[in-house]
């Protein structure tokens, strides 16, 4: 195994908590004279900054560790390494995880699975750097804004903060966005497109020029070329026509036929 790493030289980062398993996976590292350790991590912080800074062709990651484990880890990285995770899990766990492409080694390592490793060290970095993109997606999206729960309104020099539970939809007319509630209207600065990012699943756009609160909606009626005409349990009784530039979403969200 050795013989097909011969000509290439793995800049290696160890990162574990662990001290004897970091030394006994350099140990058994050293069976592969072209494998480098440049250095090691014992935490989630200290790996972050080491892998970013020097920037290893493979780091061997553990996965639990306090504070940030090795997912943490990666999805906190600027460049993208060859990750091995080397994890405590059953056989059971690891055979899930690895569908994802990403390669494990259960502890205490084993030299022959060690082995195999490096094999796949060579055959799938272009692979783990897709699944790498993969999974730091996924973690920024669990980091990313919260939804708002309340809209500031100005009324001279004064804010009123609006709850978007007490929202029925939103409308854009005249160059102007206007908030409706129950028997009322208010002016705002903000642009449906942004309100559009911040607000909670249950608004919908339904069109360019309107937003509205599914739990507000009292009936929905099928309209002409699929689409859809929403009407509101406000006071008046809102009728909302769908753009037909929306109709499939709407459809998806509110799961109709």
């Amino acid at each position: 195994m050795c013989a097909l790493l011969s000509h290439t030289k793995i800049s290696t980062v160890l990162v574990d908590d662990e001290p004897v398993a970091v030394e006994r996976l350099r140990n058994e590292l050293q069976v592969f004279p072209q494998i480098n350790v440049i250095g090691i991590a014992s935490d989630g912080i200290s790996a972050v900054k080491l892998i970013n800074a020097e920037r290893p062709d493979v780091v061997f990651l553990d996965i639990q560790m306090p504070e940030i484990n090795g997912f943490g880890v990666m999805s906190r990285l600027i460049y993208q390494p060859l990750i091995v995770f080397v994890t405590a899990f059953d056989e059971y766990a690891v055979t899930a995880f690895e569908k994802n492409s990403l390669d494990y080694l259960l502890k205490p390592v084993a030299s022959d699975r060690l082995a195999i490793t490096m094999q796949r060290v060579l055959n799938r970095k272009n692979e783990q750097a897709e699944v790498f993109a993969k999974i730091k997606e996924i973690e920024q999206e669990k980091e990313a804004k919260a939804y708002i729960t309340t809209i500031p309104v100005k009324t001279g020099p004064k804010i009123q903060l609006i709850s978007v539970s007490d929202i029925y939809f939103f409308e854009a007319k005249d160059k102007y966005v206007f908030l409706h509630t129950y028997d009322d209207e208010k002016l705002l600065d903000n642009s449906l497109t942004y309100l559009e990012s911040r607000l909670p699943p249950e608004f919908i756009r339904v069109h360019r020029s309107f937003i509205l609160n599914k739990h507000k909606v009292k009936e929905i009626q099928k309209y002409f070329k699929g689409g859809f005409v929403f009407t509101l349990s406000d006071t008046s009784n809102s009728r909302i026509k769908s753009a037909s530039s929306f109709n499939e979403d709407i459809k998806n969200k509110l799961l109709l036929i």
